[in-house]
């Protein structure tokens, strides 16, 4: 039974009572039943878990089921107890491992929603003039200065249904192998690396319409978090919110995904009944999505920084030699810069940056 479909984000952005539509702060019930702190030490010893099977070289499946208790648990605890960022953060973490890509946009949806609602009483109750005590959860599902902790689950999501079920960061270390010398290949083989045949045989074993599902879960899943992303942004008074590592890992996914899809998508596409006047147009979406991923409008900041990744991830993947990977990737990393930021960058004699700044009118203490 699918436990997903049985959740309805409606239900659980309702106000818990009245004259409390955020509830109450779970960490003030520190009992040996308190919900919270139960919760908390069922994902830290999943965690745990996890980190055994990567270095035992085990499959990191096989222990999702440990953060069942979090996804049973926490929709109910939001829609009757506490509307709170860190037990959303939490719900993101299992929904993902337990339901893959159509978990992640659930989830990454039911956080924008509860943001876009009640951000000024969500808990946890930050510092004053520290908000981003508030957020530092979902913040930690990115990371900061390294990758969160929801990277490496988001690679781990199958993206086959073969005889053996592989996933992103799978594929791409077999692509990487494939390209070495046989030497190198063998040693990369005794270590655990996966072959690209293995990788090949298990998407022809999978059904067309798993890939024609997951075409549009990963694409449900960048929506989704590219709203996220807006609506922290907006939070935080407009000031841009870490979520680059979570993009990239999403449009790494959705690179293989279109990848292995794209004939599958044209097939189905060419056995279909089209009208001949609705064909040209049909043909070009199709080639849109299928090829790239990306939207035919842009209609905001955060949807055009993501399709200038996604590009980047391409030539990085078809052209490992050119910069133009690079030079994107560096114009990218500047838009998260306040001005400050990035003339500190770009100007490094101090004395002609001074004097830019008092020319153009920048406060000093405006001054990195």
């Amino acid at each position: 039974m699918n436990q997903l479909k049985e959740l309805f984000i409606n239900d659980l952005i309702l106000p818990i009572a009245e004259d409390s539509a955020t509830g109450i702060d779970p960490r003030e019930d520190i009992s040996p039943t308190s919900t919270y702190y139960l919760l908390k030490d069922v994902r830290n010893n999943a965690r745990a878990k996890e980190r055994k099977a990567l270095i035992d070289e085990e499959d990191l499946l096989s222990v999702a089921v440990d953060w069942r208790p979090i996804f049973e648990q926490v929709p109910g605890v939001l829609k009757d107890q506490t509307k709170d960022i860190e037990y959303i953060a939490w719900f993101i973490e299992a929904a993902c491992r337990l339901h893959g890509f159509k978990g992640l946009s659930f989830g990454f949806t039911l956080a924008a929603e509860l943001i876009e609602t009640y951000w000024e009483n969500l808990y946890p109750t930050p510092e004053p003039n520290d908000l981003s005590e508030r957020i530092a959860a979902l913040i930690g599902l990115n990371g900061i200065e390294s990758e969160g902790s929801l990277i490496q689950p988001i690679k781990t999501i199958p993206i086959t249904e073969g005889g053996y079920a592989f996933s992103t960061w799978q594929y791409e270390q077999a692509l990487e192998v494939d390209r070495l010398d046989k030497d190198k290949q063998e040693k990369r083989f005794d270590s655990g690396a996966v072959s690209l045949e293995e990788v090949e045989l298990s998407i022809k074993e999978t059904p067309d319409s798993f890939y024609i599902d997951l075409n549009q879960d990963i694409d449900d899943a960048i929506a989704a978090f590219l709203r996220l992303s807006e609506a922290m942004d907006s939070a935080m008074s407009g000031q841009p919110q870490p979520t680059s590592y979570i993009r990239k890992a999403l449009e790494a996914c959705a690179l293989q995904i279109r990848t292995i899809s794209a004939p599958i998508i044209e097939k189905v596409n060419v056995s279909e009944d089209v009208d001949p006047s609705e064909a040209s147009e049909s043909d070009s979406v199709v080639s849109d999505a299928g090829q790239n991923g990306m939207s035919q409008q842009l209609n905001s900041r955060a949807q055009a920084i993501n399709n200038l990744e996604m590009i980047a991830t391409f030539f990085k993947k078809t052209e490992p030699h050119s910069p133009m990977s690079y030079a994107i990737e560096q114009v990218v990393r500047w838009s998260d810069l306040s001005l400050p930021e990035l003339l500190q960058e770009l100007i490094q004699d101090g004395e002609a940056r001074n004097g830019f700044f008092k020319l153009s009118g920048i406060k000093a203490e405006d001054n990195p």
